[in-house]
């Protein structure tokens, strides 16, 4: 395979490749679990506790009726100081403690604290009412009051079932250190209910605050054999294993994922780790069985030089999309897989595959490199090469590979001048490391310097 189609293979395959060899690159674990999800938190905001949802009408209407509408419309617009002075005038109209319990909490929502003493009061005389044990938690873990924060998350997770209170109160036991406890207080509701935002929590709990990540693996692979691996877990794992550069594991779990979601994402990712692990066959199976990516499936092909298969593909590729980039990759397959390269029948062939793809209006570099490099190394029409890499350069000034065949393109046409100049730039870029430059590089020394 030429330098110069080494170049197009490896931009095909590499662009698919970079997400996951950045991911690759890291190497510190950070969990995609938060320790309490914001669509939990909301749940605290009071502007959610009311199932309500009313509009001012445009008639009067007169007592209780008005003021529950008033109260609950400008709850619902954040308007927590006018709503809870329509609360407050419900409880003076009707001495219903529940119209006193929203007084008490729209009033600290809105971020008034005075009435904290007045919330305290009301919890003790109503100990189950588990909104107001909430908030009261929530109010105290802001102000570090941890002492009574404690004392209220212990009511609370007695008698709530709801995930947030629990994520909220092990926020409690982190903010204090206790992390021990912390994850304990996840433990207990997550082995009742197999909850996976509970999972996550304590999963990120021992990666960043245990520094046990291994025991976070534990959790989510006991929680797979168990439960099954939903998207969510098998993500985690993902990140988890891709970190830690366990190819093997990556590969399992994109089998499972796209086993059961059948989702292109997955079946690209799974190709992915094939190929960073090196095992282009199980990749080529995959493509050729349930997945189906045939530009990618061309490249790797391509890849194995297992040119026969290529051409049918580029042949197809061809039919079903219209691109002429397929009539040049049909010639260069040709010219790749050709055991006598001076073959005059293959040549015309080839120039004339390649003549339909420009005339056609491809204008991509890599293949007018490639093709101006066969005129020039080929002797078949240097002139013409040389006109077909400079305009791959015209679109790439310091694409090193353009300038190697340039640079051959001048010793062919006996240019010695702009041949040592144009080399001894590419020497420059990319040193004496590849074959075909050393070999270049030579001759035109020898016969340029």
């Amino acid at each position: 395979m030429s330098r110069n189609y080494r170049l197009n293979y490896k931009i095909v395959i590499s662009l698919s490749l970079l997400v996951v060899g950045c991911v690759v690159g890291c190497n510190r674990y950070v969990p995609e679990g938060k320790i309490v999800p914001k669509e939990e938190l909301s749940k605290y905001n009071p502007n959610n506790f009311s199932e309500a949802k009313s509009n001012l009408s445009t008639h009067h209407v007169r007592g209780e009726d008005e003021l529950i509408i008033r109260a609950i419309w400008n709850e619902n617009q954040g308007n927590f100081q006018k709503s809870s002075y329509y609360y407050g005038k419900l409880y003076e109209l009707t001495k219903k403690d529940e119209y006193l319990n929203r007084k008490l909490i729209t009033k600290v929502t809105s971020g008034d604290k005075s009435n904290i003493d007045k919330l305290e009061a009301y919890s003790k005389s109503n100990p189950t009412n588990i909104e107001t044990e909430r908030l009261l938690l929530h109010a105290y873990i802001e102000d570090k009051k941890y002492d009574k924060a404690k004392h209220i998350a212990k009511k609370l997770i007695a008698h709530s079932n709801i995930t947030a209170d629990f994520l909220l109160t092990s926020n409690l036991y982190l903010a204090t250190g206790e992390y021990g406890k912390a994850l304990d207080v996840l433990t207990t509701v997550y082995d009742k209910t197999a909850n996976e935002t509970i999972l996550l929590s304590m999963v990120a709990i021992s990666a960043n605050f245990m520094s046990d990540i291994e025991k976070g693996i534990s959790l989510l692979e006991k929680h797979r054999e168990k439960n099954g691996c939903s998207e969510k877990i098998c993500l985690q794992l993902v990140d988890i294993y891709v970190q830690q550069k366990r190819v093997d594991k990556v590969i399992e779990l994109y089998q499972e994922l796209y086993q059961s979601t059948h989702k292109n994402l997955y079946g690209e990712k799974l190709i992915e780790s094939y190929m960073i692990k090196g095992d282009s066959s199980s990749a080529i199976q995959l493509l050729t069985s349930s997945y189906e990516n045939d530009p990618l499936l061309y490249s790797l092909y391509i890849g194995e030089k297992d040119y026969a298969k290529a051409d049918q593909l580029a042949k197809k590729l061809l039919e079903k999309t219209k691109n002429p980039k397929w009539y040049a990759e049909q010639a260069i397959v040709m010219y790749e897989r050709a055991s006598n390269r001076e073959d005059k029948k293959m040549l015309k062939e080839f120039t004339n595959l390649f003549d339909t793809a420009f005339d056609k209006k491809l204008q991509d570099g890599l293949y007018l490199n490639y093709y101006g490099y066969i005129l020039i190394d080929s002797g078949l029409d240097v002139s013409k090469g040389v006109q077909l890499v400079e305009r791959a350069l015209s679109q790439e000034s310091e694409n090193s590979y353009y300038l190697d065949s340039l640079a051959w393109g001048y010793y062919k046409k006996n240019e010695c001048k702009k041949a040592y100049t144009t080399m001894k730039k590419v020497v420059n870029i990319e040193g004496l490391k590849e074959k075909e430059i050393i070999e270049h590089w030579n001759k035109i020394e020898a016969k340029c310097k």
